[in-house]
């Protein structure tokens, strides 16, 4: 079978007959599962572009360990959303959805099919189903949240979080995501479980066909091992020490990176290049595994294309 009959099978492109006016197609799966290979085919095939949805691959600093695809196949087809974010901001999922629809609008402009990629629940979930109602909450409040944890410390400011949102506060132990939770309440007087609850707003417009990629659960954990192996060969160590030079605050989310976290700590001298390499593969084989949770349980798609 011909590698363009399997994708016309794959997608049912015969019978779905994907236009540009409306449609937007969603590739979906773990990591290291070979999203962004399929995506690239299907948009040669159907004239369509290719969007990112991944919140690791948003950031220009890393793209030898976030996987991103390289300048010689973004020159093939067109790619957004990829390498554009400073790693010094907390890029945040509202953030991304609001790119997100600008670009659609553009690419509609163009008469092209929109391609979202990506396998990051909290993005998918947003362009599929919107955001929680939060207001936008202001830079001085964001400043007081910081300004009392600085104050009293983390472990205080987090029995501060479960006096307000006990609910919440059980399913994060994250500074940022700490940060979040208190300026919310400070600003709105309800707490991340209230606003949660609330309907969801701001989903994209388009008809969505949703698709999820799958492989045998070992096979794509040996995936994940050789695809980490090889971008080691590829420079992922050279790439986490250009970024620990540029002295970036340790919590934002592209210093815990998979990969990031255990090379930070072998170039900070912690720990050997061995146990790096090994807890970093760990990490990512869990990472897919939870990815897989997430899937069974949040996304129902169209048709489950077995690889």
């Amino acid at each position: 079978m011909s590698s363009i009959t399997k994708l016309e099978e794959m997608f049912n492109l015969t019978s779905n007959n994907f236009h540009w006016k409306n449609d937007l197609i969603v590739i979906a799966g773990p990591t290291a599962v070979g999203k962004s290979n399929i995506a690239l085919q299907l948009a040669k095939k159907i004239n369509g572009v290719i969007l990112n949805a991944d919140s690791v691959q948003v950031y220009k600093d890393l793209e030898i360990l976030s996987a991103r695809p390289n300048l010689k196949i973004m020159k093939l087809i067109p790619h957004y959303l990829y390498g554009f974010v400073d790693s010094s901001i907390n890029f945040s999922v509202a953030d991304w959805l609001s790119k997100l629809k600008q670009k659609l609008i553009d690419i509609k402009k163009n008469k092209q099919i929109p391609i979202l990629v990506g396998g990051s629940g909290l993005y998918l979930n947003a362009a599929i189903n919107g955001l929680a109602p939060i207001p936008v909450i202001s830079q001085n409040i964001k400043d007081r949240s910081l300004l009392i944890l600085n104050e009293i410390g983390i472990d205080k400011f987090r029995d501060l979080i479960y006096e307000i949102d006990p609910i919440f506060s059980n399913k994060i132990n994250d500074k940022h995501r700490l940060l979040r939770a208190h300026s919310v309440f400070l600003q709105t007087n309800k707490n991340l479980t209230f606003w949660h609850s609330q309907k969801r707003e701001g989903m994209v417009s388009n008809t969505i066909s949703s698709f999820l990629m799958s492989v045998n659960r070992d096979l794509l954990y040996k995936n994940c091992d050789a695809r980490f192996n090889q971008m080691l060969v590829n420079g992922g160590l050279a790439e986490v020490e250009e970024i620990r030079n540029k002295n970036i605050n340790r919590s934002l989310p592209i210093m815990k990176s998979l990969g990031v976290k255990w090379l930070l700590s072998y170039l900070d001298g912690q720990l050997n290049y061995e146990d790096a390499v090994r807890l970093s593969m760990r990490d990512t084989r869990n990472y897919a595994k939870r990815q897989l949770t997430w899937f069974r349980h949040n996304y129902i798609p169209k048709k489950i294309i077995n690889l």
